[in-house]
């Protein structure tokens, strides 16, 4: 769950990154635009026009010159626009939609549509510089942007006021209607530019799918380290845990489990009101099967028996070595009486195990857990009983009752 929830955080961090990423590039675009265009503008404004207008002062041009490759900014921007278009169509790059827009153009070209006639009156009645907004048209993203191309100035009137006063040559070429009749302080138009997101997103998409099949291969492999490592440790685990709780030989819990698990039992009844009973028992005349075939026969009675026992115990029973010979089962919510037929059956279970002096017997003391003992007492209750089973005869089952 770890892995995939920061598998999907990453995912939306990254998708986050290639629109940021995209758009960047866009706006990189777009301000080479505007720089090259701000350029363009001043070198008109101070270089060209001060030259032709200081060549009529002197003669060397009459006073009604005009053409527009040389004077109108909007003329020469269009058309270097309209070339660096034709080069990208060659080179077959993405082009570029360039426009100065204008609500009263000479030329037509330059005419506003309807969004860009609400800019131009919005940038006359505001302070606003700019306006940039991610935009849709066919299915596709844009990054427009417009700005003001700038106030009229006193210098600007002689175009732009009356036709009266208009350059001949001016009025020739563009006719005394389109372009007239403006004051100083309007904007007459705005620069109009839409930067296409198409391969900057599709560019961004190829690192964002390159990134995310290495972080996916990444996590995976990181992934199935841990679960190997931690596959090693829960099986060290495992065996620290049976080293502590399981005797070795037998395979059967040992005293200290039993001890844990009993106090921990204690005192869920105390709290709950939870039976439960133990059954105690050890071998009959084990030391006598130490003695006469040795210690390695009696070690395959003791694990023979704990295989028998266990396998006949119910799945929520447990059987603890806590002695030499000595065995105690916890019996789960089980009162006396179930226990003593319990522990009848395992009584003749045990006789399955043999030794050449013929079936091995128990003895086994049975008591249910009163609320009132604590673990010392009721531990003596049920070896009270275990030792009443040795004094009446062996191979049988008392119960603590009377002991």
């Amino acid at each position: 769950m770890v892995f995939v929830v920061f598998f999907i955080f990453v995912d939306v961090v990254l998708k986050e990154q290639v629109e940021k990423y995209a758009l960047y590039e866009s706006n990189e675009k777009l301000n080479n635009i505007l720089i090259n265009q701000k350029a363009l503008h001043t070198y008109i404004e101070e270089k060209q026009k001060p030259i032709i207008y200081e060549l009529k002062k002197e003669g060397k041009l009459y006073p009604e010159f005009f053409d527009p490759n040389i004077l109108s900014f909007t003329y020469i921007a269009r058309n270097i626009h309209e070339i660096e278009n034709k080069l990208l169509k060659d080179a077959n790059k993405t082009q570029k939609y360039y426009k100065l827009a204008s609500m009263n153009p000479r030329n037509s070209v330059n005419s506003a549509n309807e969004f860009e006639r609400e800019l131009i009156k919005r940038f006359n009645a505001t302070n606003d510089q700019e306006y940039k907004q991610v935009v849709q048209e066919a299915g596709k993203d844009f990054l427009y942007y417009a700005k003001p191309v700038g106030k009229n100035k006193e210098s600007c009137m002689k175009c732009h006021s009356e036709p009266d006063i208009a350059p001949v040559e001016l009025i020739n070429t563009y006719g005394d209607v389109k372009g007239f009749h403006e004051r100083v302080g309007d904007i007459r138009a705005i620069v109009s530019i839409k930067i296409p997101l198409e391969k900057e997103l599709n560019n961004a998409w190829k690192y964002y799918n390159i990134i995310t099949i290495i972080i996916a291969f990444s996590a995976i492999l990181v992934y199935l380290i841990i679960v190997v490592l931690m596959r090693a440790l829960d099986k060290k685990q495992l065996i620290l845990e049976e080293l502590v709780n399981v005797d070795q030989l037998t395979k059967c819990y040992n005293r200290r489990s039993f001890e844990i698990n009993i106090a921990s039992e204690i005192e869920l009844s105390k709290r709950t009101g939870t039976k439960f009973s133990l059954i105690s028992f050890d071998i009959d005349h084990f030391k006598l099967i130490n003695d006469e075939f040795g210690h390695q026969a009696g070690d395959t009675v003791l694990r023979e028996l704990c295989v028998v026992v266990t396998s006949s115990n119910r799945t929520y029973d447990k059987t603890y070595r806590v002695g030499g010979e000595e065995f105690m089962i916890f019996l789960p919510n089980t009162g006396l009486a179930d226990a003593m037929g319990i522990a009848q059956r395992i009584r003749l279970d045990a006789q399955k195990c043999k030794t050449r002096n013929g079936a091995v017997t128990i003895s086994l003391g049975v008591c249910q857990y009163n609320s009132k003992d604590d673990m010392t007492a009721f531990y003596k209750k049920v070896d009270d009983a275990l030792y009443k089973a040795k004094r009446n005869g062996r191979n049988r089952v008392e119960s603590c009752e009377g002991v």
